[in-house]
Formats: C-alpha cells, structure tokens, sequence
C-alpha cells in the first residue's frame, strides 16, 4: 500500500511538464529507489519448554528451552528426580550428577554431549574443580569440545552444591 502511494507521488512529480513516457522512465529508474519498503517481519520462533523434573516447574523454570535447532539447557545441579543433592562434599560426584543430568535433558532431544557447543560450570571451589576436571572427557569428545566458561561463585542455591553447568547445544 505504502510502496503504491509512493509510486503515484513519484508519476505525479515527473509528469509536469514533460510526456508520460519520460515521466514513468524516471520515476521507475530513479524514484522508486527512494521508496522505502517495509522489511517483512521474521517468522515467529517456536519456543518449546522441557522439564527433566517435575520440580522445576513448580520452582519457577524450565530445564531446557528450545529455540529452532539450538537447545538452552539451564544451569543444572548435582541432584536426584527428587530434587535431593547427590554426593555431598565431593565434587567430581556432583560433577557426575550433573552431567547425568545434562545427558538425559540431551537425550531427551535426541542429542548428545556432540552437540554441545557452549557450557558455563559454576562452582564454588574452583580449585576443586579445576582438579576434577579431566572427568569432563568422559562426556565430551576431547578433539571435540565445547566453548567453556569456568567461573567460581561465592554459593549456589544451597550451599551444600560445589557445581552447577549450563550448556547450549546445536540440534541435528
């Protein structure tokens, strides 16, 4: 509609005083270039929300958004389908807890730990951590790793958790 008014504008202009040949010649070869088009508005992105358990949504989250093909997973924690911490004080087991918990959230959108292409671990010990780390390998492809973020954080949601990892991931 927009692109229509400014087409007669243009053929009104360029017809004074000159023949309606010449006129519409120069509004379609140099008018219309100064029309502004509306861009077409993206398509809307289907959002589609996951639970791994039935907790987090009465917590106030989802596990896992999907977006097109790429996969948000939340910061996941070191705990049971209860929502109850798994291996207290030791890291390299709640290391384990949560990327079970990764793997399944994975899984659950058929991919895996290759398709892992962000992850941000928060810990509260980043010595621990950092000695516990080779564990990572037993989830992730060592010639394949992802983009990582390492941070140590005064506390977690209970102060009984040393580690919380987030990942995205790119579906297939």
């Amino acid at each position: 509609m927009r692109e229509r008014r400014c087409r007669r504008a243009l053929l009104r202009r360029a017809t004074r005083g000159v023949g309606l040949g010449v006129a519409l010649g120069l509004s379609l070869g140099f008018g219309l270039a100064g029309c502004e088009r509306e861009p077409p508005s993206p398509p809307p992105r289907a959002q589609e929300v996951f639970h791994l358990n039935g907790y987090e949504q009465d917590f106030g989250y989802s596990q896992a958004v999907l977006i097109d093909k790429t996969l948000y997973v939340s910061g996941t924690l070191p705990v049971d389908s209860a929502g109850r911490l798994v291996a207290p004080a030791d890291m390299a087991g709640q290391m384990r807890a949560a990327y079970t918990n990764i793997r399944n959230t994975l899984a659950a959108h058929h991919a895996g730990f290759d398709n892992v292409v962000k992850e941000t671990v928060y810990t509260t010990d980043i010595d621990a951590f950092v000695k516990a780390s080779d564990l990572r390998l037993e989830y992730y492809d060592k010639e394949r790793l992802p983009t990582v973020s390492w941070v140590e954080v005064k506390r977690l949601l209970d102060p009984q958790f040393l580690v919380e990892i987030e990942v995205v991931a790119e579906l297939p």
